[in-house]
């Protein structure tokens, strides 16, 4: 696997390097936007883990690249991930808050891989959900995040009040596309998928 870890932190940079090297494959170091598309350029990667506030290029240049040759983005922030940011465009694949430990970077790394690869497609009420491509059938693209949500819903698991920025995007999203599909939350029941009225 190689993945592209572009950060301005050299000290953070060189730690995950060496800590996903050992876990996951080779790992392309980038200080700033400008290396980070200079690479995507030159190189393929499996996977892109950008910092948002990655200097001299804005880090939705590098979403909007990658996603251009089909390579997943991971976007590390120090900044909530509310329900607007999960709804701006473009949208990486998955969203990390600081602070998280190695372990979750590498997770998130292989969680995304292994949607990104799926043939899987789920139905939510009246839309399809297309996995592999992080989106609702002609809509918006989702997060990893987002896709474990509706995995859930789906199979019977329980939707926290954790995930409620990823059900506000989501009911957003599939309200842009004209759904009739949302999710609400029922007291004793907890999430759940309704189909509102016409």
């Amino acid at each position: 696997m190689k993945i592209l870890f572009a950060a301005p932190d050299r000290d953070l940079l060189g730690c995950y390097k060496e800590l996903l090297d050992a876990d996951l494959g080779e790992t392309v170091a980038a200080f700033d936007g400008t290396q980070a598309l200079s690479a995507l350029f030159s190189e393929s990667f499996d996977i892109v883990i950008v910092d948002r506030g990655i200097p001299r290029v804005d880090y939705r240049k590098i979403i909007e690249r990658a996603h251009g040759k089909s390579v997943p983005v991971i976007v590390l922030t120090d900044a909530p991930v509310g329900s607007r940011r999960l709804t701006e465009e473009p949208l990486p694949n998955e969203w990390l808050s600081y602070p998280f430990t190695p372990g979750r970077v590498a997770d998130a790394v292989r969680d995304t891989l292994e949607k990104a690869s799926s043939a899987e497609r789920m139905e939510l009420g009246d839309v399809g959900i297309d996995v592999p491509g992080f989106r609702i059938e002609g809509g918006p693209r989702l997060t990893l995040r987002e896709i474990n949500v509706l995995l859930s819903l789906l199979n019977g698991g329980r939707v926290t009040t954790d995930d409620g920025a990823c059900v506000c995007a989501l009911n957003d999203k599939l309200g842009r596309i004209g759904s009739r599909t949302r999710i609400r939350y029922r007291a004793g029941k907890g999430f759940e998928t309704v189909t509102e009225n016409e």
